[in-house]
Parts: C-alpha cells; structure tokens; sequence
C-alpha cells in the first residue's frame, strides 16, 4: 500500500510512504543518488512471515519485489545497499540462527542475479563500490567480497551442440576472518573498491574491548591488514566517500577517528554529557571544502525515576595541529553542538556530502514483555541543521525506528519504520 501525503517540510510530513506488510517491520532501507530508486526489506524481529525484498520509484510506486523467504521464516531482510549507478540492489539478513542469506537482484526490474539462502550467519551489513562491481558483505566473525565480471558475448556459431552464452555474472572473490573473541556488525567498502573498514566487539573482557580494521582490497580480493585496538567496544564504522578517514561509534558513547596511512588512532573524543552510554549511530563526510564532519547519535541511561533511555546526538569537527609525528598529521577533536532526543538514537545517522543536513531516529524496543512488537516505545524522524544543531522537524511514528538516510546532495531522505512502513522526503 502506498500513499501519499501533502509535502511539508517544515511539520516533516514525508513525500510519501508505502506499507507493502504492515505486520511486519522495516529494518533497513537505501536510496540512489539521484532519489530515483528506493529500497527496503520487511523483518520481523521476534515474529514469523514472508519477507521481500522491495524497490520504489520517486513516485512511490512499487517497482518490483523479491520474496526472500518462505512463509514461516524468521527475521528476515536485515540490511539493504543499491548500487550509485542503479544497476545492482542487495539484500541480507537471516531466515534462522544458522540461515543467512544474501540476493543480488538487477535494480530495474528485481531480477534475481545471485543469491545465497546457506549463509552461516547473518548479513549486518551490505555495502557498494561506486562502480557497483564490488559488494562487501559483513558476518559477525566474516567478511565477504562478491565481484561482478562483465564479458562479452560468448560465440559458439561453430561450436556444435552450443548456443551464444553471456557470461556476465556476480560470485564470491573473497573472504577473511575476524580476529578470535570478536564480533563485527559493521564494515564498509570504499567507494573507490580499495579498501575496507571494519568494526569489532569483543563480549568476553569487562568492560567490552574493541578494534578496527582497515583492509586493503585489490582485484576483488583481500590484502594487507592494519589493526587499531581500542579500549571500547566498537558498535558501528564508517568512512568518507574516498575511505580515506574513517570513524568509529564505541559502547561508552564517544567515538574514534583513523587516517588511512596512520598506524595509530588518530584520537578517541567523548563529550562531557551525563550519564552517556552507548553509540549505535555515526556519520562521517569530508565536505568540498576538505572540512571533516562527524556526528554521533548516543543513548543516556536513565536518571531517576524515568524508565527506558534518552537519546543525544553530538557534533565533532576534525582539526589538524601544525605539528607532525613521524610524518603523520596530527588529528584533534573540535567539539560542535549537541543535541537531545526523546528515547534512544538508533543507527540512521546520516550526514549529506556537505555536511548541512544530518538525520537520525530513535525508539526502544519491547525487552521486558518478550519482545511483543506492539509494546515498543513509540519512534521518531528527525532532520537538523547539521551547521547549528536547529531541529528543523520531528516526524513521529507509533512504533520505533531504525534506519534512516540522506542522498549526497541532500535533497533527499528515506527511512524505515518498525510500523511497516518506507518513508520518502524530497527536502
């Protein structure tokens, strides 16, 4: 079902949105661009159902859409990517504990180009290269590389018993393993193909320890490996478009910053906020002006008698010193605005390429009545001036939300709603 709603930037009333399953949840969602392509997958976290996987236009209206399980699974699509070009979609989750699956679909018509239904694992994370031809795909202990080798028609004119054959198809290239005791949930592609950032947690040491990896990608395959430990569990990663900075979200709420040549972490910032506990969400972008923007949306416990946690989202600028150490730049953290959010922030952080607009959405799941969907908190939209930190809309929701993102040019956002529902702005 899809309807559309009168635009109104300002109440933060969306474009439109369309609720192909309303029993069912919206974990995560991405769009092209250019705003063109919208693409979600139904999940359901603690429930049973038939998932797809499901594209829109600009319009809202439904494109295609690629059952991903049979009618009694469970969870579903957990994480979506679309290609730049709008060639490639993808979409992993998991159908059981030992049931993973990835598809790689053709984003025009939802063709099914590849898929995988015997995964070990979940999918936590899919993620482009900005030619399309590369998709990383993290496990909680893996990562997978997939390449799509496009050759030319093969002729089999006089070759008997043969007809023409095009060979162009996708498959795995790679894999690499994550260090014993750790967890990763996050790790991103390099739009450029040549390098991977990843995040890890280690559930076994008190309080919980962390690391990321940059690791370098050649020709579809995995390379050298660069290792910063750190002191807090790493929750989610992220990069600039080029990957040549990256940051990290951490268990405490502070996050961390990297450079791709440096062997060390750059610097680890955590702002002086009460009661600030884990960092689910983290944006990064390196605007035209080389000017580095990080923003991160952390969880405050509770003081008092409130029950359930509040959110805050934090900028921190990054600055370099005149001095040098060992030839590399030396990185400080300029602290920038805060500012608060109803329940919990949730990991649809998202910065456009000139860092004016950021996003991010809130809700708390149903932990203590068994996870019944219903008895979750309520959830929230948000769009800020990402210069001031001035909300500009808060659009609310009666269930939470996870994801929500901004295209480049920040004309457009798209997010996703345990009600069911994909919602589109045109900004």
């Amino acid at each position: 079902m899809m309807t559309t709603a009168p635009q109104d930037i300002f109440l933060g009333e969306p474009t439109w949105l369309a609720t192909p399953q309303s029993s069912l949840q919206i974990n995560s969602v991405a769009v092209s661009p250019d705003g063109q392509l919208t693409v979600g997958g139904s999940s359901s976290e603690f429930g049973t159902g038939q998932f797809c996987f499901y594209g829109y236009d600009a319009t809202g209206a439904e494109v295609w859409r690629v059952p991903v399980s049979g009618p009694d699974a469970t969870q579903g699509v957990f994480w979506v990517a679309i290609s730049d070009d709008k060639r490639f979609a993808a979409c992993g989750g998991e159908t059981g504990e030992t049931a993973g699956f990835l598809y790689i679909v053709d984003a025009t018509d939802g063709r099914i180009l590849f898929q995988d239904n015997q995964l070990p694992s979940r999918v936590n994370q899919l993620t482009f290269s900005h030619d399309g031809n590369l998709l990383l795909a993290d496990f909680e202990h893996e990562l997978r590389l997939y390449q799509y080798f496009e050759h030319e028609l093969q002729s089999c004119q006089y070759t008997v018993g043969c007809s023409d054959l095009a060979l162009s198809a996708w498959s795995q290239s790679d894999s690499i393993g994550l260090p014993t005791d750790f967890s990763s949930y996050s790790g991103v592609l390099a739009a450029s193909g040549d390098r991977v950032w990843v995040g890890a947690i280690n559930y076994n040491t008190q309080p919980y320890t962390g690391l990321v990896q940059q690791i370098e990608v050649t020709d579809g395959k995995f390379g050298a490996v660069a290792t910063y430990d750190q002191a807090q569990g790493v929750m989610r990663v992220v990069a600039t478009e080029n990957g040549v900075y990256a940051a990290a979200s951490l268990h405490d709420g502070s996050c961390a910053f990297f450079q791709a040549v440096q062997p060390t972490t750059a610097f680890v910032y955590k702002p002086d906020l009460a009661s600030l506990d884990i960092a689910y969400a983290i944006a990064i972008t390196e605007t035209p002006a080389k000017q580095l923007v990080i923003v991160v949306g952390a969880n405050q416990s509770p003081i008092g008698d409130k029950k359930g946690d509040t959110g805050v989202l934090y900028r921190v600028d990054v600055v370099q010193t005149q001095s040098e150490i060992a030839n590399f730049p030396v990185w400080a953290p300029q602290p920038g605005w805060t500012h608060s959010l109803l329940y919990g922030v949730n990991p649809g952080v998202s910065l456009d390429r000139d860092a004016t607009l950021v996003t991010a959405t809130d809700g708390e799941p149903d932990e203590e009545g068994g996870g019944i969907n219903q008895d979750e908190s309520p959830g929230n939209f948000y769009l800020l001036d990402a210069r001031s930190g001035q909300q500009l809309w808060q659009y609310d929701t009666r269930l939470m939300n996870w994801p929500m993102a901004l295209t480049p040019d920040g004309r457009t956002a798209v997010g996703g709603s345990d009600d069911g529902s994909i919602y589109y702005w045109k900004l």
